[in-house]
């Protein structure tokens, strides 16, 4: 158990940490020639417009707070329900929230980078009224985040037990091995959680986060729903998967929510409209994890870390030769990219 210093120690050091990043921007934010000065007259000071995108934001918020709480308690109850019953690992909150983690490391590392970077140049667009080269912007956003988000998704759902042993090799066997079946569970999740991603963000360059919430309380309702079911219908050892499937399910849902709502603005369904392209990277990573898993039956290099390096060099390789095969460029163009620097 954690002691109430210690949870005072990661408060306080997350904190700091938080408090520390801030004060890191302030000689990057006076070398861009902006000057930050402290205002009291706020009249016609468009606090109001800032209030009222803000109000969505944190209603957005909220709904997946609530969400993630009952998500969180679903998870809980299963656990102690299972343990109860006679299961030995751990079945309960702990491996959804490591399979999380784990599921949002390409999430983090790839998509939040390419929209963190398009989101100026998508404002600018909506401000000179260029909707075609917005659309262009987008769909370009959405081939990048396939050639990262669909092979990872594969690479999850084939070797997620791979997965959950080699990088929780400090636990039983048996919790490791479950860990790696809820991230499966959550395996193509990744590819919607990633898209709807670069939908939220087009619709913030219009200024409008009314949809985002709508967005979001719809997924969040999708979930909780299938997560309820899961809770009934399954074993409790078995709730937790259902829960990791629930999530990518309701992602799905709120993908194409989000895209109708986007449609408002663009008179087109800009995310539906990458799905064949999707489903062309999607064979080119299900045949280059198909490889890799193949490879797996045959050669055993005598451990769980070894073997997950295999897979991932076999998969990597063979994705990488598929896709030009394939004429995905957009492959091509990043690997380059990458090269030159």
């Amino acid at each position: 158990a954690i002691t109430d210093q210690q949870v005072l120690i990661l408060g306080v050091g997350t904190t700091l940490g938080i408090a520390i990043q801030s004060l890191l921007l302030i000689p990057y934010i006076k070398g861009s020639g902006l000057t930050l000065k402290l205002r009291f007259d706020w009249r016609n000071s468009g606090l109001g417009k800032s209030l009222r995108l803000g109000s969505w934001t944190l209603l957005s918020v909220l709904a997946s707070q609530i969400g993630f709480l009952i998500t969180v308690n679903l998870a809980t109850r299963s656990g102690l329900s299972a343990l109860n019953s006679g299961i030995e690992y751990g079945a309960g909150y702990t491996p959804y929230a490591n399979a999380y983690l784990i599921l949002m490391l390409p999430h983090s590392i790839a998509t939040i980078s390419i929209v963190t970077a398009i989101l100026p140049k998508l404002s600018q667009y909506v401000i000179d009224k260029k909707i075609e080269s917005f659309s262009l912007d987008i769909s370009h956003a959405l081939r990048l985040v396939a050639i990262i988000s669909v092979p990872a998704a594969f690479v999850f759902f084939a070797f997620g037990t791979l997965i959950g042993k080699s990088l929780f090799f400090g636990v039983d066997e048996a919790s490791a091995e479950f860990l790696g079946k809820v991230l499966a569970g959550f395996a193509f999740g990744a590819i919607p959680l990633s898209m709807n991603l670069v939908g939220i963000r087009a619709l913030n360059a219009f200024e409008n986060t009314k949809y985002q919430f709508i967005s979001t309380l719809i997924t969040n309702l999708v979930a909780v729903a299938l997560s309820l079911i899961a809770f009934t219908a399954l074993r409790p050892e078995e709730v937790v998967i259902g829960l990791a499937v629930a999530f990518a399910i309701s992602y799905w849902v709120g993908l194409f929510v989000t895209d109708y709502l986007l449609k408002r603005f663009t008179s087109k369904m800009l995310l539906a409209r990458e799905l064949p392209f999707y489903f062309k990277v999607s064979l080119v990573a299900g045949v280059a994890v198909a490889l890799a898993s193949l490879a797996l039956r045959l050669v055993d290099l005598g451990g769980n870390i070894p073997n997950l390096f295999m897979v991932l060099f076999i998969t990597s390789l063979a994705y990488l030769l598929l896709a030009r095969l394939a004429k995905i460029k957009e492959v091509s163009e990043t690997v380059k990219t990458v090269l030159r620097r």
